[in-house]
Formats: structure tokens, C-alpha cells, sequence
């Protein structure tokens, strides 16, 4: 798919391609290395192995190897990247559904992350505007977006995952609570579990999906970065504060 619109670009003569990737495109890996406070230019070695990560880091690679290219009409294709991570907003399906389990049992929000874990989250409505910014300035400033790749960040707090949600959903509903921590090895028996319940009842039942072990190690990985690059390179600042968020 972004082979094909980076064909249709130069074929049409469209300058300029914005593309929305993701944190997944670089990690947390299989070598399950923490990332701490890191930015754009910070190496992260190790193969990406969950099958999202793995398209979003092959069409990022079509995407800034097609920097330059030339069109139809004889111009050059001038393309940038924004990785977003966790996003949420109003009608954040992850929330919804963290809700409805909390809700489920009694109010109470367990949690999987270790403590030492940490992670960035960002406003739906800052990453939206963090596009539009990109877009206009990849337009006025080529020289200097052109082949970049920015991280999506605003000032929600780079902590604890389960503090972010815990909070976000506290704000909605003041009865929902921190339960406790789910161990790793737990949640790691009942992966494997699932999986020979998978092979043993077809076809007499098809159990839904559940978490595989590179979900789960990306899950209890910390990868969180610190950047003000969108800020110094086309004067990004969000439009909404954590407080409104």
C-alpha cells in the first residue's frame, strides 16, 4: 500500500508526503532492551518482531528512501515521517475496554507493566495538530523536514502506563481504582495455556485471540523518549495541555 502511493505521488506530481507511522516501527524489540528518555537520533538495536511493527518499519524505509524522487512534471517528491505512540482521546478504544474491565470488577484496574516501566502517551488532538504543522511547513521548509522523522509527543506525563490510564480514568469515573500488579509469569502460563486450548478444541470451539509472548514483552518493556525536535523544526507546541487532555 505505501509502495503504491509513493507510485501514485511521482506518477500524479504530488511534492510532498506526510506519512503516519508508528513508535512499533522501532520498538521495544525482541531483544526487549529498555529505551529510556531517548529522541530520534537514539540507536535501538534488535529485530522488530510483532507483524505491526514490522510494516510500519518497512513503510517508513519505502517512504524516507523515496525522499527525492523525481515526478512526472520533472519536481522532486519531498516526504517526512511522524511516529505516534499511544493515543488516546474521547473514544479511545483501549480505554473504553480498560473501562468495562475495571467496571467488571467492581472498579478495580489491575495492571501489568512492572513499576520501573514507563512510557509515553499523547492527546489525540495534539498528534492531529502535529500533522497539520508538518504538512505546512514540509511545504515552506523542504530543506530542513524533508527525510526527517519526528516522534508525536505533548506534555502528558512520561510515567508509569498504568498511572496514565489509571488517571485518565479516574477523571471519568471516581470509583475506578489501582488494583495490584499482574505478575509476568502469570500472564505468561496462561499465554501458553491458551495456545494448546487453540490446537485441542477446533473444530468443536475457536477461542478468541489473547496476548502472545512479543505482545507481552512489549507490554512490560520500558520505551519512552524525551524530544523537543517538532518544536525546533516547525514550531510545534500542543494545543492542548495535559490538564484538558
Amino acid at each position: 500500500g505505501t509502495e503504491n502511493v509513493v507510485r501514485a505521488c511521482c506518477a500524479l506530481s504530488i511534492p510532498y508526503l506526510l506519512y503516519t507511522s508508528s513508535i512499533a516501527a522501532v520498538g521495544p524489540n525482541t531483544s526487549c532492551e529498555p529505551l529510556l528518555r531517548g529522541n530520534e537520533d537514539t540507536p535501538y538495536s534488535g529485530e522488530v518482531e510483532l507483524p505491526y511493527g514490522k510494516t510500519k518499519a518497512m513503510a517508513e524505509k519505502i517512504v524516507l528512501e523515496a525522499n527525492g524522487a523525481k515526478l512526472s512534471n520533472g519536481g522532486t517528491l519531498r516526504t517526512c515521517v511522524l511516529r505516534a505512540n499511544t493515543v488516546y482521546g474521547e473514544k479511545a478504544a483501549f480505554l473504553q475496554e480498560l473501562y468495562l474491565l475495571a467496571r467488571a470488577r467492581n472498579g478495580v484496574l489491575n495492571y501489568l507493566e512492572p513499576e520501573d516501566t514507563e512510557r509515553n502517551h499523547t492527546y489525540v488532538g495534539n498528534v492531529a495538530w502535529m500533522h497539520v504543522l508538518a504538512a505546512r511547513h514540509l511545504q515552506l521548509r523542504p530543506e530542513l523536514l524533508a527525510g526527517q522523522v519526528y516522534y508525536c509527543y505533548d506534555d502528558t506525563p512520561s510515567r508509569k502506563g498504568f498511572l496514565v490510564r489509571h488517571q485518565l480514568l479516574s477523571s471519568a469515573d471516581p470509583s475506578v481504582r489501582l488494583g495490584s500488579h499482574i505478575p509476568y509469569w502469570k500472564m505468561w502460563l496462561m499465554i501458553q495455556l491458551h495456545r494448546i486450548i487453540r490446537l485441542i478444541l477446533p473444530p468443536f470451539w475457536r477461542p478468541g485471540p489473547f496476548l502472545n509472548v512479543p505482545l507481552l514483552n512489549t507490554i512490560v518493556t520500558t520505551f519512552s523518549f524525551e524530544t523537543d525536535k517538532a518544536s525546533r523544526h516547525f514550531g510545534y507546541k500542543p494545543l492542548f495541555s495535559w490538564q484538558e487532555s
